[in-house]
């Protein structure tokens, strides 16, 4: 176990090198305005290098092993004498098991020294923690000590953060988690001259920065030996500042008012409270800062499709692939789970048969004892292969062989979501005459209902509200069918829906963020979205957005 850790962190020191260097030429080379591809790429590698580890370390399965050939012969009595020496001919060679055991661990004095190194791991790791956790302490008494103040509504700020005054600050910062507030030095004034820089504190929240920094601070804690992710750390936190920057100058305006505040800070040499993200800039950063608000058209460029959300899954499939795993051997599974593997087998190319049309196929699987009802995560069912990908006649021979038409999986809906989504009409129809549940949801994939009404698929929600589809079905995520038509848009589906009685001012509960309950109607949705036909379609209805009181 020892060993396999070692060579765990191995692996990922050596990630975390590679990594590095690659920012590093990145930073140097890429075009200065590309600010988000550099912040996405530092935090992906950062996140990249524990997974690198635990890839490595976990257990890995023992290759099969073949049973030894055993033979058994009856000598006679002048061959009695030479019968050990003919049956070590016939078995193979046995390894030696002294010297086996001297393989598969380490040396005495090797073991001593990596038991001893884990240890100086073990109580770095444990200090860094405890550290943290203080700063934790001192963060939420820094904020408890600190004064609430008013802003002033000609401040005009984007979105309402508490704010208070601290005598142990010397420039606005954002400080908490589940409650952050911006903390501004006492008698700082919260005049228009100081929206800019605000702005930059209030961007730093909604983009999740002081969860990241957090999240950041506890991986080093714990990798604190993977020194070359320090080189990355600087670019990571220069690259999220000069965002903050582009955003508050986006939401004001005033990139040069933002400038001149940078300056100021940097003149005063602040330094920032730990876990607590300030405006103030660095002296090294404060040039390129600059250089970002100042330079002509940084504001209007639009980011690359390199964000963190393909950077983080291919660096993670990149070190799943590349990482050896030296973890632990599990134990290979007994020859009788053959059976089991035989009917997974044949239940798979059930699926694949599906999806690809072949009735052939499908019909001699299904006669084999192959299982329909299979639920493959991240595919779904084979009825449903077969409806997403229109191919009608697999679908009549799965639901005939007694397919679950209501069965699904969440992620992939269910075949009646497949069908209402395509807007295939007949296929509708089939499921629905085998009995599908015309109201079944699935969270993330809402109902057939909100799936056509999303996409415009006017036909197929006018035979769904005939087969007695709720108009103000609510499914939670997905939100309801009125709402999904004034996201797309789509007025002539709205108006089937307010035919069939559907609510106009339906509000519901989307999602809780950072504590915080939001609500959408069709209305918003409609605004949220830019649709001015639909907005002006709702509003000659009568309908109105109902969040409720104080949300």
């Amino acid at each position: 176990m020892i060993a396999a850790l070692i060579q765990s962190a191995g692996f990922a020191l050596t990630a975390a090198a590679v990594l590095a260097a690659g920012i590093a030429v990145f930073d140097r080379f890429a075009p200065q305005a590309w600010l988000r591809e550099r912040h996405d790429l530092a935090l992906a590698a950062i996140l990249t290098v524990p997974l690198v580890f635990l890839v490595a370390v976990l257990p890995r399965p023992s290759a099969p092993q073949e049973a030894l050939p055993v033979y058994i012969e009856t000598p006679v009595a002048a061959d009695i004498a030479d019968t050990p020496v003919k049956m070590r001919e016939r078995l193979p060679e046995l390894p030696d098991i002294e010297a086996a055991s001297l393989m598969d661990g380490l040396p005495v004095s090797a073991d001593l020294l990596a038991g001893a190194g884990l240890a100086v791991w073990a109580a770095v790791t444990l200090v860094m923690l405890l550290r943290l956790g203080a700063d934790l302490v001192a963060l939420r008494r820094l904020k408890a000590r600190a004064r609430r103040t008013v802003p002033p509504a000609e401040l005009a700020m984007s979105f309402a953060l508490p704010v208070a005054e601290s005598d142990e600050v010397n420039c606005p910062m954002v400080a908490g988690f589940t409650a952050p507030l911006i903390l501004v030095p006492r008698g700082f004034s919260l005049d228009a001259s100081a929206r800019p820089v605000i702005e930059h504190e209030i961007a730093h929240v909604r983009r999740g920065d002081t969860w990241a920094a957090l999240g950041v601070r506890a991986v080093m804690a714990v990798f604190w030996w993977a020194l070359p992710l320090r080189w990355v750390l600087p670019v990571l936190d220069r690259s999220r500042e000069a965002l903050c920057d582009r955003q508050a100058a986006r939401i004001t305006g005033q990139p040069r008012a933002l400038a001149m505040a940078l300056l100021d800070s940097a003149a005063a040499a602040v330094k920032t409270p730990s876990l607590a993200l300030a405006a103030a800039p660095t002296r090294s950063g404060l040039a390129r800062r600059i250089g970002h608000l100042t330079a002509p058209g940084a504001l209007d460029r639009k980011d690359s499709v390199m964000r963190f959300a393909l950077i983080l899954p291919v660096l993670a499939a990149g070190s799943l692939i590349l990482t050896p795993s030296v973890g632990a051997t599990l134990d290979a599974p007994a020859a009788a789970s053959r059976t089991l593997d035989e009917a997974l087998d044949r239940d798979a190319r059930l699926f694949h048969a599906a999806r690809r049309g072949r009735t052939g196929e499908v019909s001699a699987l299904l006669a084999d004892g192959a299982d329909p009802d299979v639920r493959f995560s991240g595919d779904g069912t084979a009825l449903t292969a077969a409806v997403r990908n229109g191919e009608r006649e697999t679908a009549r021979i799965l639901l005939a062989a007694g397919a679950d038409p209501d069965l699904g999986v969440r992620g992939d809906g269910n075949p009646l979501i497949a069908a209402a989504a395509r807007g295939d009409r007949e296929m509708v129809e089939m499921l629905l005459s085998y009995g599908a549940d015309v109201n079944e949801a699935y969270s993330g994939d809402g109902n057939a209902l909100i799936a056509a009404a999303l996409r415009g698929r006017v036909d197929v929600v006018d035979l769904l509200l005939e087969a007695g589809a709720d108009p103000d079905a609510y499914v939670r995520g997905d939100e309801t069918p009125l709402i999904n038509a004034a996201q797309g848009g789509h007025v002539d589906v709205a108006e089937r829906l307010a035919e069939a009685g559907a609510d106009l001012s339906l509000t519901v509960l989307a999602n809780i963020r950072d504590g915080r309950e939001e609500y959408r109607s069709p209305l918003s949705e409609a605004r949220r979205n830019g649709h001015r036909d639909m907005v002006r379609w709702l509003e000659a209805h009568g309908a109105a957005h109902q969040a409720p009181t104080g949300r």
